[in-house]
């Protein structure tokens, strides 16, 4: 005959698994959410860093269009990388950003035409047209460098104008608190057996 155990039940299934191994699939989600949100933030600090480097290397800037000068291949709202040119060097054609001596207005149109100096030491004559515009800017500008457009992004420069806001930075500053606060929080260590 067999042997017959009297007395003995089967562990149960929760006893078979310690305890602590057990993770919520809730707990695994927020866990990734953090993952992909720290992501994110180092992705932007690091386009950050590379646009200072851009800017101090090759003198690069952002130029964002506000009015409708320049549509339909430059519609406002649209955000043109452009880098710092001689004006000598320009050619009827380039899109180029340029202020006129003692204006903080900047100006963002097609070159017409390029002229020389007229004496030494002076600085070349620039003639700008809005694409949209029906007539030529009533004034030639005289500069020694201009911004040149070299890639535009349509949209992106409104972006960029919402995120200068007070409302956006104050509310991206709590939330880059929280999500730090919630990266370096205190993680709880599970009971060992027996506790």
């Amino acid at each position: 005959m067999p042997d017959v155990m009297i007395g003995d039940t089967p562990p149960s299934r929760a006893a078979a698994v310690p305890r602590g191994t057990g993770v919520r699939p809730v707990f695994r989600f927020l866990r990734a959410v953090r993952e992909v949100a720290l992501t994110c933030v180092a992705f932007l600090g690091l386009m950050c860093i590379l646009a200072l480097i851009l800017g101090f290397v090759f003198k690069a800037s952002f130029v964002v269009f506000r009015t409708g000068s320049m549509e339909p291949e430059f519609p406002v709202g649209a955000l043109s990388l452009t880098v710092q040119v001689k004006a000598e060097d320009l050619a009827p054609g380039d899109v180029v950003s340029v202020r006129r001596e003692g204006s903080s207005v900047l100006i963002t149109h097609r070159v017409v035409s390029v002229t020389p100096p007229e004496s030494d030491g002076g600085n070349p004559s620039l003639i700008l047209k809005g694409d949209a515009n029906s007539s030529q800017d009533p004034l030639p500008y005289e500069v020694a460098a201009a911004q040149k457009a070299l890639v535009t992004v349509p949209v992106v420069g409104s972006w960029v104008m919402t995120a200068r806001g007070p409302a956006f930075i104050g509310g991206a500053t709590l939330a880059l608190a929280a999500l730090v606060l919630w990266a370096y929080w205190p993680k709880r260590q599970p009971r060992s057996p027996g506790h």
